[in-house]
């Protein structure tokens, strides 16, 4: 219950995501490599779900309007509505066979301005490239009709028409990207949380108050530290040689003992133990649990050897410097 209720040190498990964001920003690229894949292997590889897509440019000439009125009627924004609507959508039936249904030709066409607005973009996507092909045909010749018989037109020429080709990016497959992305950055998030909550490894001193009362007496550094470490590493050493110093005035001569997560403590090495004055354990940074830490501190209570402090060696100086960032 202790350890249940001691909190959570936000900062430390802060600066160890920091560590390692890049995880998380890897997953959330194969989330999106794989969200796009299965889009295209169920819409592209998978013949029944293919759609082919063409395209045909019709220029507009509009008959003399002063009053601006044809323009508004015949904008971009209209044009998809009326291609659904009499004469057009009748007149496109007429040059089609007497299989396609004019459900089937207006959920296939798509009509719009992009830029200038005697320009008009027709785009036909079905999935069967004949289909496509007959239903951009038959609704370019139904337009040219148009400008033949509306008065709004002086004329309306087909300038090109593309030929039907395999659709592989849309909009569909954008989306698809960002639903495997966003789903597996929130999951390698919430994988992440988990793990550093549960995380129960000897990273910092507050660390070790869930386990034990024993003074921390400092931090050990077995290599040398260069740069903008240096003066925290040699703070920190200082600290601990002025602390160990103190310790051996009050209690007598320490024997500094380095405890690994899996080592087996003999009973050799505990005879040599018990005749020691006072007794510094030294424990991994990020390799010894509190777990473990608790129960062979059990252990040698147990056995009689005088604990007098806990040392943490070999620490990240990347995380100290910014956990001690007062230093």
């Amino acid at each position: 219950m202790k350890y249940g209720n001691e909190g959570m040190d936000c900062k430390k498990y802060f600066l160890l995501f920091l560590g390692k964001v890049w995880l998380a920003a890897l997953a959330a690229l194969l989330g999106g490599v794989l969200g796009g894949g299965v889009y295209l292997f169920f819409h592209v590889a998978v013949n029944n779900n293919r759609e082919y897509q063409a395209e045909s440019k019709i220029y507009l000439t509009f008959a003399p309007d002063e009053s601006g009125e044809i323009y508004q009627a015949y904008n971009g924004y209209t044009w998809n509505d009326l291609m659904a609507t009499e004469p057009i959508l009748n007149t496109t039936m007429a040059f089609l066979p007497e299989d396609y249904t004019k459900e089937e030709v207006a959920a296939a066409t798509r009509a719009e301005i992009l830029s200038d607005l005697r320009l008009l973009t027709i785009t036909i996507t079905t999935s069967n490239p004949e289909r496509t092909a007959e239903i951009l045909k038959a609704t370019d010749l139904s337009l040219v009709e148009l400008g033949k018989q509306a008065k709004e037109f002086n004329d309306i020429e087909i300038y090109s028409e593309t030929e039907p080709q395999l659709v592989t990016m849309t909009p569909r497959l954008l989306q698809a990207v960002l639903v495997g992305l966003a789903l597996a950055l929130a999951s390698a998030l919430l994988a992440m949380a988990l793990f550093y909550v549960l995380d129960d490894k000897i990273y910092v001193p507050g660390d070790l108050k869930s386990v034990t009362e024993l003074p921390f007496v400092g931090f050990c550094f077995r290599e040398e530290s260069g740069g903008k470490a240096k003066r925290l590493s040699d703070s920190l050493q200082a600290d601990l040689e002025r602390n160990r110093a103190h310790l051996a005035d009050r209690i007598g001569t320490l024997t500094t003992f380095e405890l690994e997560k899996h080592q087996t403590v003999t009973e050799e090495m505990y005879e040599e133990l018990r005749k020691a004055e006072g007794i510094l354990l030294s424990v991994p940074y990020k390799k010894m649990d509190r777990t473990t830490l608790g129960y062979r501190i059990g252990q040698f209570s147990i056995q009689e050897c005088r604990l007098a402090g806990i040392v943490i060696r070999d620490a990240d100086m990347r995380l100290l410097r910014w956990y001690y960032n007062h230093l």
